[in-house]
């Protein structure tokens, strides 16, 4: 009898510790993100690395700022984040949950620092990232290391090559400052150009003159002792009467006034040779002067676009202040279809809307 109850006793125990036993858990180890730094309106790949029962594991996904990208991914364990259109610092959190009722959660930090910049490290860089070229052969180099990565384009055919990039992930005004850090390797087509351009949005008034884009031209090869090797302007628009007009000396409003005299000429900062890279970056502050840099020296500032937009203001009622859309370098085609392409090398591009002149 003893030993039966002894035995019904150590059943009812085993069955209880095993009762007891705790449902498997799960654990988030690290959440994961592609990149340190981010853009206003940059879609960032975030993903969790989970262990334990990943049975029936569904994700929960918040974020302090910014958004995720639609209903499909939010059940995952990876996630498509869209950056706002502020600078600062954010947190992620996810957290997993399996059908035990087990649950984890990480956060992590989303530093948001500026407009727009990129260094080309990103092998999409060219695959739905924002990009688009015409009539280049392409060869990203991407690298984590900022020294080494690089977007070489190569002109593929007769017609004129260029890269460029819509503005529309976030609006963008005055307050503005581009800077590319650009040059070219093996081969340049002789006394032709690099064409550095911002083109802005029309506004709702067709019968008003615009702001259609400011245009610097450098011809990087020819010799500047005896040759014209810069031209920069901008030009004013009327889309009711398809009337374009380009800034130079001796303009009057409401023709655009010059930026700089000559609006062409010869400088030897902009000679480059085989491989040497260098910064060029353009400004309008929030004063609306224009600034220019070659090689991180300021080259000149100007009150021309700031003079246009203050007589346009008080002719046209309800003028509307310019908003750039597209930013785009171009450069040389080929001259005819058998001949060597021009490669131009890009090795960054940043745009702020904070006030700051990049130089």
């Amino acid at each position: 009898m003893w030993k039966i109850y002894c035995c019904i006793t150590v059943i009812s125990l085993s069955f209880l510790a095993f009762s007891c036993k705790k449902a498997p858990g799960i654990k988030i180890e690290s959440l994961n993100k592609a990149g340190e730094e981010f853009y206003f309106g940059e879609k960032v790949p975030v993903w969790a690395s989970t262990s334990g029962d990943n049975n029936t594991v569904s994700y929960e996904w918040k974020a302090t700022g910014g958004s995720f990208d639609g209903f499909r991914t939010q059940d995952l364990f990876e996630n498509l984040w869209i950056a706002p259109s502020a600078a600062g610092e954010y947190t992620i959190t996810a957290t997993a949950k399996n059908s035990n009722g087990s649950s984890s959660s990480r956060t992590t930090k989303m530093k948001v620092t500026r407009y727009f910049f990129d260094e080309f490290q990103s092998a999409y860089t060219l695959n739905g990232n924002g990009w688009s070229t015409s009539n280049t052969s392409n060869s990203l180099v991407a690298n984590i290391d900022t020294a080494s990565s690089r977007l070489e384009l190569t002109s593929s055919s007769t017609s004129g090559p260029n890269v460029r990039r819509n503005l529309d992930l976030a609006e963008l005004k005055i307050p503005f400052s581009v800077r590319t850090r650009l040059g070219w390797k093996t081969f340049f087509r002789a006394s032709s150009t690099i064409v550095i351009s911002m083109f802005f949005n029309q506004p709702s008034n067709p019968t008003y003159p615009y702001i259609r884009e400011i245009r610097w031209e450098i011809w990087p090869t020819v010799n500047p002792a005896t040759t014209n090797n810069f031209q920069i302007r901008y030009e004013t628009f009327v889309p009711a009467t398809n009337t374009s007009k380009f800034s130079t000396v001796g303009n009057v409003f409401p023709n655009p006034l010059p930026l700089i005299n000559p609006v062409t000429g010869r400088n030897a900062v902009f000679s480059l040779a085989n491989g040497e890279l260098k910064n060029f970056s353009f400004s309008i502050d929030a004063n609306e002067v224009f600034h220019a840099y070659v090689g991180g020296t300021e080259w000149f500032t100007s009150n021309g676009i700031k003079d246009w937009l203050t007589a346009a203001r008080a002719a046209y009622p309800g003028f509307e202040a310019p908003s750039p859309k597209e930013y785009r370098v171009a450069f040389p085609a080929r001259q005819t279809s058998t001949s060597t392409g021009t490669t131009l090398v890009m090795k960054h591009v940043y745009i702020n809307n904070d006030g700051q002149i990049l130089k």
